[in-house]
C-alpha cells in the first residue's frame, strides 16, 4: 500500500498538470472561434465574447487581403500567369475551336445576338447604298457604255448607228438618276436580303473556319494575344482588385464557414498545440512534485 502511495504521490502532479494543460490548451484553441456571437448577461458583455477570430473578422479580412495582394499573388505574377504557355494556348484553341454564332451567339447573348444583327445588317445596307450613291453613277455609265459600244459597234453597225457616244452621254443622267432611286427603295431591300443571306451562311460555320487554317492562324492568334497582354497587363491586373476581393469574401463568411476555414488548414498545428499543453503541464506538474519531495 506504502508502494503504492509514492507512486500516485510522485505521478498525480505531473497528470493532473496535463489534464490541466491538454483541457487549457484546448479551450483556448476553441475560444478563438467560440462563442460565434456576442453574449450578453445583465446589459453586460460577457468577456471574451465572441471568439477572438469573429470578433476580428473585419481586421482579420483587410489584413488577408493586403497580405495576398502584397506578398503572395503580385501584378508582375499575374502578368507572366497570363502570358504562360499554358493560358496562351488555352485562349488560342479556345478562340478556334468556338461554336458557330448561331445558336452559340444567341446562346450567349439571347435577344440582345439578334438585335446586333439587326443592327450590323442596317449599317452594312446603309453604308453600301451611301458608298455607290455617292459615285459619279452618271458619268461612269457614260464611260462603261462607250467601252461597250467600241466593242460591239465593229459587229452590229445597225446598233451602232442609233446608239452612239452623244447618246449614251444623254442617256447616262437619266439612268443614273433612276439607279440611285431603285438603291435607295426596292434595291436597298434587295441588298439586305443579299446580306441576310450571306451572314446566315457564315453563322453557321465555325469561328475557327472563318478565320481560315488553324495551323495558320494559330501563330497570329497566339501573338496578338501576348501583345495585347504584354501592352496592356498592368492594366489588366488592377482590374483583378485581389485585396479588395479576399477582403469581401472573408468578410461574407459567417463564423462557422471561417472556423471550419481556419480548421482545414490547420487542424494538424492546432492539436499539436492542445497537445503540448499536456506536454508542458506535465512537466510542470513533474518540477512542482520534484521541488515538494526534494530533501531539505
Amino acid at each position: 500500500m506504502e508502494t503504492f502511495y509514492d507512486i500516485m504521490r510522485w505521478l498525480a502532479g505531473p497528470i493532473i498538470g496535463a489534464v490541466i494543460g491538454l483541457f487549457t490548451n484546448y479551450i483556448a484553441v476553441k475560444m478563438m472561434f467560440r462563442p460565434y456571437e456576442e453574449v450578453r448577461l445583465f446589459g453586460w458583455r460577457v468577456p471574451f465574447t465572441p471568439g477572438i477570430i469573429p470578433r476580428r473578422k473585419a481586421a482579420l479580412a483587410g489584413a488577408l487581403g493586403r497580405m495576398v495582394s502584397e506578398s503572395l499573388v503580385q501584378e508582375q505574377d499575374l502578368k507572366n500567369a497570363l502570358l504562360s504557355e499554358e493560358i496562351t494556348g488555352t485562349v488560342v484553341e479556345g478562340i478556334l475551336s468556338l461554336p458557330p454564332l448561331d445558336p452559340g451567339g444567341r446562346t450567349l447573348m439571347g435577344e440582345q445576338y439578334d438585335v446586333q444583327r439587326e443592327r450590323l445588317l442596317t449599317s452594312l445596307t446603309d453604308r453600301i447604298v451611301a458608298g455607290l450613291c455617292s459615285l459619279d453613277l452618271a458619268a461612269l455609265i457614260a464611260k462603261e457604255g462607250k467601252n461597250l459600244l467600241a466593242g460591239t459597234g465593229n459587229r452590229n453597225p445597225l446598233l451602232a448607228m442609233f446608239l452612239n457616244d452623244s447618246t449614251i452621254a444623254a442617256l447616262a443622267p437619266t439612268v443614273a438618276a433612276r439607279l440611285q432611286a431603285y438603291l435607295a427603295g426596292d434595291g436597298r431591300e434587295k441588298l439586305y436580303e443579299i446580306l441576310d443571306k450571306e451572314l446566315t451562311g457564315i453563322e453557321q460555320r465555325p469561328v475557327g473556319e472563318m478565320l481560315g487554317d488553324p495551323a495558320e492562324m494559330r501563330p497570329l492568334l497566339t501573338g496578338l494575344y501576348k501583345k495585347l497582354v504584354s501592352d496592356h497587363a498592368d492594366a489588366i491586373a488592377r482590374q483583378f482588385h485581389i485585396a479588395e476581393v479576399v477582403e469581401q469574401k472573408v468578410n461574407a463568411m459567417d463564423a462557422a464557414e471561417l472556423e471550419t476555414l481556419v480548421l482545414t488548414a490547420m487542424k494538424k498545428e492546432l492539436n499539436a498545440v492542445i497537445r503540448l499543453g499536456a506536454v508542458i503541464g506535465f512537466l510542470l506538474g513533474l518540477l512542482n512534485t520534484l521541488i515538494n519531495n526534494f530533501p531539505t
